[in-house]
């Protein structure tokens, strides 16, 4: 019978080599419609690009660690290492978070009715997107430069008091009360703002995906079906990849939260923490692949279908 730590690795791999796999597959994908059809592209694909990129380096930082560490594999970082790796994770994580919370309020604004309030930025909202990207980026960088010198190796698995701890890094005691709530501030702020704005535009997404579904009931013709059909079937993706952000996010944040105020450490846990991290960034190919009928047409999604059905058919045998 297969150890829990030896379970934890496989999913891991597995998790991180397909995740990692697929969005490169997605994000060839994109950077081949930049490339050979620019009249075609739409400003969404700019941010499912750099979604992309995010997820990739989040996977890699994260779940390949952790998998290395559950087969067998100790002191893989020094202090440097676990720093360095550990905030390149934090970055891409805060990345994705961002991306995702602007993908959610730019398609919210794509499909507000001309009566709408919103209507008025959608001829500006393009401009604002490299803009926006560059924000993240700064944003993020700045929140998590505490991790630099706040975070160090372990050389064991036994780890007491408070504080957030993994299998490789841990948390140094902190007596800087100040700089340690400007730090959870500071990230929490982010978090709370995004999950709101994503909550708040989802739920404006159903609305007018409601009052649309009524009015082309009455609508007879034709003409009008592929376009609103095409940008129907988009923001219902972005719906589902928003929402299923949500619901990782919650229960990893909880777990998190638990984590790092329980005295006894549960790694086992924390395992879980990494395996829910890794779900949003893993998934996200799947739902990219069906959010553009372009890339039905790209010969890069044979490699992603037979990859994701090859990891079906292993899941099920296990």
């Amino acid at each position: 019978m297969l150890s829990s730590d030896v379970v934890f690795g496989i999913i891991f791999l597995y998790q991180s080599i397909f995740g990692f796999l697929g969005n490169s597959t997605m994000f060839l994908v994109y950077m081949n419609n930049f490339i050979t059809q620019p009249q075609q592209t739409k400003p969404t694909d700019l941010m499912f690009t750099h979604l992309t990129v995010a997820n990739r380096v989040t996977l890699l930082t994260r779940g390949i660690p952790e998998t290395m560490v559950v087969f067998g594999m100790r002191n893989i970082f020094n202090d440097v290492g676990c720093q360095s790796v550990l905030y390149i994770n934090r970055v891409s994580h805060g990345l994705s978070i961002c991306t995702t919370c602007l993908l959610s309020v730019f398609q919210a604004i794509t499909i507000s009715p001309s009566t709408s309030q919103l209507a008025r930025f959608k001829l500006r909202a393009s401009k604002y997107i490299l803009p926006s990207f560059l924000f993240f980026w700064i944003l993020n960088m700045l929140i998590y430069i505490r991790v630099i010198t706040s975070v160090q190796a372990i050389r064991n698995v036994t780890i007491m008091g408070q504080g957030y701890a993994m299998k490789y890094c841990s948390t140094i005691p902190d007596l800087d009360f100040i700089h340690s709530l400007i730090f959870l501030s500071a990230m929490t702020l982010r978090d709370v703002f995004s999950v709101l704005l994503m909550s708040l535009s989802s739920g404006y997404m159903v609305i007018v995906l409601h009052e649309h579904c009524k009015q082309v009931q009455h609508i007879h013709s034709s003409s009008f079906s592929p376009r609103y059909s095409a940008e129907t079937r988009a923001t219902q993706t972005i719906l589902i990849l928003v929402n299923c952000f949500i619901c990782f996010y919650c229960l990893n944040s909880s777990i998190t939260l638990y984590l790092t105020y329980a005295f006894q450490k549960d790694l086992h846990l924390g395992s879980t923490t990494v395996f829910l991290s890794a779900c949003y960034p893993s998934l996200c190919p799947i739902f990219l692949l069906n959010i553009d009928p372009r890339n039905h047409r790209q010969p890069q999604n044979t490699i992603l279908s037979s990859m994701l059905f090859y990891l079906c058919i292993m899941v099920q045998r296990k």
